[in-house]
């Protein structure tokens, strides 16, 4: 079987975390299932040197006459596993979709590419309804596979969509058109549902349990260590955290990592409660810092506001640490009292009363069978058995079907001529471009539309990693 993956995210040489799981996932399909091929397409998600930002004019214009020099290629990460890389920009999604159109045709030229090399592809597994989803819609429509979605998006739908109705529609198409919706967790399943998305399955995030290990020797501090991972926003629920963490009489310490937008109001705000000699701030972490940050620790805390799964907490698991959660979508449903603590979403009084009682009863917590906890949930020989199911589910019923949906335009590639007019065409004075203009052109021209206007947010810095 050849199984094509379209991350919405990926690791990157300037971002390392982001979209790691999709990765984790298609070396663990390879892995345990060695008859299969995947082929993982990336166009530049998380790659600075092909996002433009609006913000930052002077360098999108250095970026766009740098790209000559950042080639195609195909890496091959394992013996049944390849990474194709077709350079694309990415910009800010109210100018036409962020250049949307020419991120399919690059994931278009990535399958074919792949198909070349190995033969039919069965199936299209896109990660994130948009824009992988959305890309995975277009391609089946044009060659005639089946496609499936792991969404992750939290809270769903995430306001960028409900404040933008064509992006909502695009995010609707694409649950539309799959075979199967896979959500992360039965909260996020829920959510689908409640939007109109069917066809819904529920697969969990895995966890790399050879990597996420129990520390080789017990860990003895001097102080009750406290371990907390996320990205600094609002979600994650730092502030509550360290609201808590001050009404502690106990003698512990906090160490935070993660890295964003909220750490310097976060660190004045431990200035303030006068705990700011008791909080460790870590920065952004890599994956082995933050495997060794899990080791060392007595207790991993967060208090997200929300969560599609709440991947991090797994991972603490997978250390065999005990954790301390909230009820917020995603870890209620895998944390229980043998594992950790849970408490509801934005409760400062509960949070500090979950601290005190884990300071108190740590040590009747079992290592071993926090750790087998996880693996038995999250474990790659259990996610992908769960997913092969999936795909054999879709090919079957391919197989048994005697009718097709040809795709659109044939004669023009399976291109629609007005979403060709609409990625180059004229909208509010920028310019017009004929579809057989190039993207080159087409970003250089966009690059004097930001320098003249400076105006709209830059494309979001999406992605999520183990942090999250």
């Amino acid at each position: 079987m050849n199984v094509f993956f379209i991350p919405s995210w990926y690791p990157s040489a300037t971002h390392t975390l982001p979209g790691i799981f999709f990765r984790d996932q298609a070396l663990a399909l390879a892995r345990h299932f060695p008859d299969i091929k995947v082929g993982i397409s990336i166009w530049g998600q998380n790659d600075e040197r092909l996002l433009l930002w609006s913000g930052q004019p002077v360098s999108s214009l250095g970026k766009v006459l740098s790209k000559a020099g950042i080639q195609e290629s195909v890496n091959s990460i394992a013996p049944n596993v390849d990474e194709l890389f077709n350079p694309t920009f990415t910009w800010t999604n109210k100018i036409f979709h962020g250049n949307l159109m020419n991120i399919i045709r690059a994931n278009d030229a990535n399958l074919q590419i792949f198909q070349k090399c190995y033969g039919n592809v069965e199936i299209i597994h896109a990660h994130v309804g948009y824009p992988a989803g959305y890309i995975a819609k277009k391609l089946s429509e044009i060659h005639g596979i089946p496609y499936v979605i792991t969404e992750q998006m939290s809270p769903f739908p995430h306001r960028q969509f409900t404040d933008s109705m064509s992006l909502m529609n695009l995010l609707m198409s694409a649950f539309e058109g799959a075979s199967v919706n896979i959500a992360i967790s039965n909260d996020l399943a829920k959510s689908m549902s409640n939007a109109g998305a069917k066809n819904l399955n529920v697969i969990p995030n895995l966890v790399d349990d050879r990597f996420f290990k129990i520390p080789i020797s017990p860990v003895v501090n001097k102080k009750f260590t406290f371990f907390s991972l996320g990205r600094m926003v609002p979600q994650k629920g730092i502030d509550i955290l360290l609201h808590a963490f001050a009404k502690l009489t106990h003698d512990a310490c906090l160490r935070i990592g993660g890295n964003d937008e909220k750490r310097v109001e976060y660190q004045q705000l431990a200035s303030r409660l006068g705990i700011g000699e008791k909080v460790l701030w870590l920065g952004e972490l890599t994956r082995e810092e933050a495997a060794a940050e899990f080791r060392r620790c007595d207790a991993f805390v967060l208090p997200s506001r929300h969560e599609s799964m709440g991947l991090v907490f797994a991972e603490a698991m997978a250390c065999g640490r005990p954790v301390i959660a909230t009820r917020c979508g995603g870890p209620e449903e895998f944390i229980d009292s043998a594992t950790g603590i849970v408490v509801e979403a934005e409760d400062a009084e509960g949070l500090i009363n979950a601290m005190k009682n884990m300071i108190a009863t740590r040590s009747t917590f079992s290592e071993t069978a926090i750790r087998e906890s996880c693996r038995a949930r999250f474990s790659p020989e259990t996610i992908s058995q769960k997913i092969m199911g999936v795909y054999h589910q879709v090919t079957a019923n391919k197989n048994n079907s005697t009718t097709r949906t040809p795709p659109k335009n044939e004669e023009n590639g399976g291109w629609e001529e007005e979403e060709n007019y609409f990625i180059c065409g004229h909208r509010g004075g920028i310019f017009l471009s004929s579809p057989s203009r190039s993207s080159y052109i087409f970003s250089v021209r966009l690059l004097a539309y930001f320098l003249s206007t400076h105006t709209g947010p830059a494309p979001p810095r999406r992605g999520r990693g183990p942090t999250s």
